[in-house]
């Protein structure tokens, strides 16, 4: 169940960088992370509410949806892993914003894919979650799939894709991004597990709101006064862009609730790992829509990673 969880919330995801792309042009990164989480926080809201309150039960000669509010009861450590992935996805979404303003979405996607081996390995520590065999192997085929995205670079030395891919503009800031987010998940199974009863879809939307306050002095007080006449511009951008704005809140408030749930029933890593499958299905986006990358090259690639998630699904 996990494993169909994790690949809709991928499928859904591999769109935001195309739409991101396409407001970047005329809206600042800052305003744009913060525009698209802070407009889907009632999304995200309903969709808790629903998941985490309501229940459905078919029984005769009685109402079969009924909801109840029942706060979960929360620890310490609930509150320390909270605000850990908070300030980690505060920090990421920031990074990958700007990323995706220097760079083509088909080279920043395929950088964020390399945190699921950072990821297993800190679940390993913290979480106890060991990893089998196949897993293993397929997070590794993942990893290599995503090597092999500029396999033309090659040619001229095993290590020379990676070279490439760190001098681009705003590849750094991905890998960055990529690390933060490896841990982020972490913590975010962390606060999971310490909360009863466990609710993947209210972490989601905890974090979210908390992760929007940061975003907000980013998007609005980063520059003091001067910034008066860039937030006018932040706002033109977004009326630009209306229908892409539009499906971006739409995304970014469901994709969550399938993305943490399957965190809540599966193994940290090997989620994250289905999760970095979103990269394949952006490079086609991005081929298909804005023009980007060489599709021919990038093939293989894809077909490794497809493999590697098989084997994490399987």
């Amino acid at each position: 169940m996990y494993a169909f969880l994790a690949l809709t919330a991928t499928v859904l995801t591999s769109v935001l960088p195309i739409l991101n792309k396409r407001i970047l042009r005329d809206a600042r990164p800052a305003f744009v992370a913060w525009a698209i989480n802070a407009f889907s926080l009632p999304i995200l809201a309903i969709g808790t509410f629903l998941l985490a309150q309501c229940r459905f039960t078919p029984v005769r000669n009685a109402v079969p949806f009924s909801c109840t509010t029942q706060l979960p009861q929360l620890d310490s450590i609930f509150l320390i892993a909270l605000l850990a992935s908070v300030v980690l996805n505060w920090g990421a979404t920031l990074l990958s914003t700007y990323a995706l303003a220097k760079a083509d979405a088909s080279l920043v996607s395929p950088l964020l894919t390399f945190n699921p081996a950072f990821t297993l390995l800190v679940a390993w520590f913290s979480l106890g979650e060991t990893p089998g065999l196949r897993q293993t192997i397929g997070v590794t085929v993942v990893l290599l799939g995503a090597y092999l995205l500029e396999v033309e670079e090659a040619r001229t030395g095993p290590l020379s894709p990676l070279r490439v891919l760190l001098r681009r503009p705003g590849a750094v800031l991905a890998v960055v991004a990529s690390a933060m987010w490896g841990t982020t998940t972490v913590f975010e199974k962390l606060a999971i597990e310490h909360m009863t009863p466990p609710s993947g879809p209210f972490v989601a939307l905890t974090g979210t709101v908390l992760m929007v306050a940061l975003l907000t002095l980013n998007a609005f007080f980063s520059r003091g006064k001067t910034d008066i006449s860039d937030q006018k511009r932040g706002l033109s951008g977004l009326r630009a862009h209306p229908r892409a704005l539009i499906v971006a809140v739409l995304i970014a408030g469901v994709a969550p609730l399938f993305g943490f749930s399957a965190i809540a029933l599966g193994l940290v890593g090997y989620v994250t790992a289905l999760f970095k499958l979103s990269a394949v299905f952006t490079i086609v986006w991005a081929w298909l829509f804005l023009g980007e990358g060489n599709i021919r090259q990038r093939v293989l690639g894809t077909l490794v990673m497809l493999a590697g998630g098989a084997l994490i699904a399987v």
